[in-house]
């Protein structure tokens, strides 16, 4: 499944801005129902996010893969979201539910956005 790229700030072509990848493996099916769940409150939390440019997911279910990118107008405001409710408490939660979880930060310039996961991963 994607999930098309939801546009929050239309940036400045010439800004800097904080692009990050991320992938999640779930440990079991359990998990994955447990990340669906959650995705749905971080969603929130991204709407209501100071410094987003935007965001696209990526799931696939039977193989418990998941992704996301994102832009943000600083590290300060990627910073913010990552060490905020229900964001922080998620991912302490699940940690120990998955068999491989990263993040990974790149910068990009205004003009690249919309960001897409492929194009992401390429980068990092």
């Amino acid at each position: 499944m994607e999930f098309a790229w939801q546009s929050f700030n239309e940036p400045d072509p010439e800004s800097e801005l904080r692009g990050v990848v991320g992938y999640l493996h779930p440990s079991g099916y359990l998990t994955v129902s447990k990340v669906l769940w959650h995705t749905r409150k971080i969603e929130a939390q991204l709407s209501e996010s100071t410094g987003l440019v935007g965001y696209a997911l990526r799931a696939k279910l039977a193989q418990r893969k998941f992704w996301a990118v994102a832009a943000w107008e600083s590290d300060e405001s990627l910073q913010n979201f990552v060490e905020s409710d229900p964001h922080a408490g998620i991912r302490a939660a699940l940690k120990r539910e998955m068999e491989e979880s990263w993040f990974k930060r790149f910068d990009v310039n205004g003009e690249e956005v919309p960001l897409d996961i492929d194009g992401a991963l390429d980068r990092v």
